[in-house]
């Protein structure tokens, strides 16, 4: 169960609102770097990718963060994978390091797992949900409806037993702009008037562990869901 409260756990961490480019295809290559297995991918990440896949529509996908878990643990030179049925394929880090997951219905249907050249046991590993929609595309709209869809996407993959610690946290869930300047601004826009600007003065960490200051939308927010959020020039998007 640890990997689900994991992955409620880390939705507090952040993510650029520029999106990630999805992975293309991946090739089968030859790699002979000692490979340890790390996660079932059948089992786990498979069905959690697909299911963010159908229930966000492109709003966001599912990633991996692979951060060390003590003094002294390398990460720059870790390399991933994701194995089965007798393939090896290359799975590439992006922005901070995230390793978007791949949604493989091949390799799924073998005894796939992702694998690392590092001992697991020095990795600690989360999984985060990255919002891809364009800056310019935010409005909300488009805040009420992901809150609304991450919620009815995740609250069914958690263990019933877990079910109402996932109701009560994803029910504390939003998005939030940030910057990384406290003085930084967030506007709404209704056509040309500007109905709102908020500080990003909200402290907080990004995927990368660096401070950003942010402004959080609930979805609660008495504006129409047209209106328009105007981003700081080096916004980031968090689900915290």
């Amino acid at each position: 169960m640890r990997p689900f409260l994991s992955l409620l756990a880390a939705c507090t961490l952040c993510a650029q609102a520029a999106p990630p480019d999805s992975p293309d295809r991946l090739q089968t290559v030859e790699v002979k770097s000692t490979h340890h297995r790390l996660v079932p991918y059948k089992e786990l990440f498979y069905p959690m990718a697909k299911a963010v896949q159908q229930g966000l529509r492109g709003r966001a996908v599912l990633a991996v963060q692979l951060r060390a878990a003590r003094a002294g643990v390398r990460t720059d030179d870790l390399s991933v994978w994701l194995e089965g049925g007798g393939e090896s394929l290359p799975v590439r880090a992006g922005e901070h390091g995230l390793y978007v997951v791949p949604v493989e219905d091949r390799i799924a249907q073998q005894d796939g797992s992702f694998s690392i050249n590092k001992n697991p046991r020095d990795l600690r590993t989360n999984l985060v949900l990255i919002p891809t929609l364009p800056p310019d595309a935010w409005t909300i709209g488009e805040v009420r409806s992901l809150l609304r869809d991450v919620r009815a996407t995740m609250e069914p993959l958690v263990p019933w037993h877990h079910r109402l610690l996932a109701w009560a946290f994803t029910r504390r869930l939003g998005v939030s702009v940030c910057s990384g300047s406290p003085l930084a601004q967030v506007e709404v826009h209704d056509g040309g008037q500007v109905l709102a600007r908020f500080p990003t003065s909200e402290p907080a960490r990004n995927h990368a562990n660096a401070p950003v200051y942010c402004h959080r939308f609930t979805g609660n927010e008495n504006f129409d869901p047209r209106a328009r959020l105007v981003l700081p020039e080096d916004a980031q998007v968090l689900l915290i």
